[in-house]
């Protein structure tokens, strides 16, 4: 038995606040961290699916799994149930309701499911997968009985060896998709000092978990979506990636980097993340070129007055907030090589060469 264990305290070996008001990463050191390393159950009710709301919902699972392992045998199964909720079409509801029709639910889910782009969020989706592959995980889908809403319920209760639960409800900001979350306010309660608090939200999860719901009806989770999210659980049970203010300030600037160019004089920091330097009289022609796309421009300066850099830089501000998704350079075969290089040395731009073996290669037939 590990340390909680021992001292027989469990969850209420911390003191916790009625409410807290915080972003991740504090929030997480306060409440998620904490409370799930002394769980040994842990009901959500979550928002709309996707991979980031499912990211959002596994955080502290670190100290969870640790526990669960700990416990082996002894603990339950599932340990972690979450429910997360879908809106769907009339005709595709009422299909669903009648005929038990699940293939636009299907599809809406696989949707809305990507493979995740931050390193912090697919730390915490392996750590779901792999609890899912465990058979420690179970996610149900809410759908509102009726056309017109969604079930926006968002509340949670975690419960560990002992009985004692802590639950908290509140604005979790789950929509959004920076590796740092949003802004939330949560109020929370414990079952030593407010049982009523507590046992309102484990039966109303109860309700909503086993469909005796007035307005909202819970089904499994399809075969399709899971069997995706268990692809990316690891063999090996999954430690938890911290994030320090050092890397949430660099996470931040990278963000604001990414969509810099897109807002008013964007391109000023397309430029200044160029790997060069415009010169003085370059400028104004990296402005004309960018700005008259999808008119052409032809840059006829001196040798050596730097037309090449002239060229990328021009089409980085396009590929990078201008509206240009591909670009098809054709370059002399003698300095092809070179061109590749100089557009990764002085744009950053990775451009692979198309050579005539692709083009005649023959289309296979499907």
């Amino acid at each position: 038995m590990g340390s909680n264990a021992s001292e027989g305290l469990g969850l209420r070996q911390h003191t916790w606040p009625d409410r807290l008001r915080a972003p991740d990463p504090e929030l997480l050191n306060q409440l998620y961290v904490p409370a799930l390393r002394c769980a040994v159950s842990y009901d959500r009710c979550c928002g709309y699916f996707s991979s980031h709301v499912l990211s959002v919902a596994a955080r502290g699972f670190g100290g969870f799994i640790e526990n669960l392992q700990r416990l082996g045998d002894q603990a339950p199964k599932p340990a972690v149930r979450l429910l997360v909720n879908e809106h769907l079409d009339p005709d595709d509801l009422r299909a669903l309701l009648t005929t038990g029709d699940q293939e636009p639910l299907v599809r809406r889910l696989l949707a809305q499911f990507k493979t995740p782009q931050s390193a912090l969020e697919k730390n915490r989706l392996a750590m779901l997968a792999w609890l899912v592959a465990k058979g420690w995980l179970e996610v149900r889908v809410g759908v509102m009985r009726r056309f017109g809403g969604m079930s926006h319920a968002k509340f949670g209760v975690i419960t560990d060896e002992y009985g004692q639960r802590v639950a908290f409800m509140g604005s979790d900001n789950e929509s959004g998709s920076a590796l740092v979350e949003n802004y939330e306010e949560v109020e929370l309660r414990t079952s030593w000092n407010d049982s009523s608090f507590t046992d309102y939200y484990r039966s109303r999860f109860e309700e909503l978990w086993q469909d005796r719901d007035e307005y909202v009806t819970s089904l499994p989770l399809p075969d399709a979506v899971r069997l995706e999210l268990v692809k990316l659980a690891p063999t090996e049970p999954p430690g938890e990636v911290t994030l320090d203010l050092p890397s949430a300030r660099a996470a931040m600037l990278w963000n604001w980097l990414a969509v810099a160019p897109y807002l008013p004089d964007g391109q000023l920091a397309c430029d200044a993340t160029a790997p060069v330097d415009l010169w003085p009289h370059q400028g104004p022609v990296v402005d004309d070129c960018a700005a008259a796309f999808p008119a052409g421009r032809m840059l006829c300066d001196e040798v050596g007055m730097g037309k090449t850099i002239e060229a990328i830089l021009a089409l980085r501000r396009l590929l990078t907030g201008g509206g240009v998704q591909r670009a098809l350079l054709l370059v002399p075969a003698g300095l092809l090589k070179q061109w590749q290089d100089e557009l990764r040395e002085k744009g950053g731009l990775i451009v692979p060469i198309l050579s005539l073996l692709h083009l005649s290669e023959p289309t296979r037939p499907y």
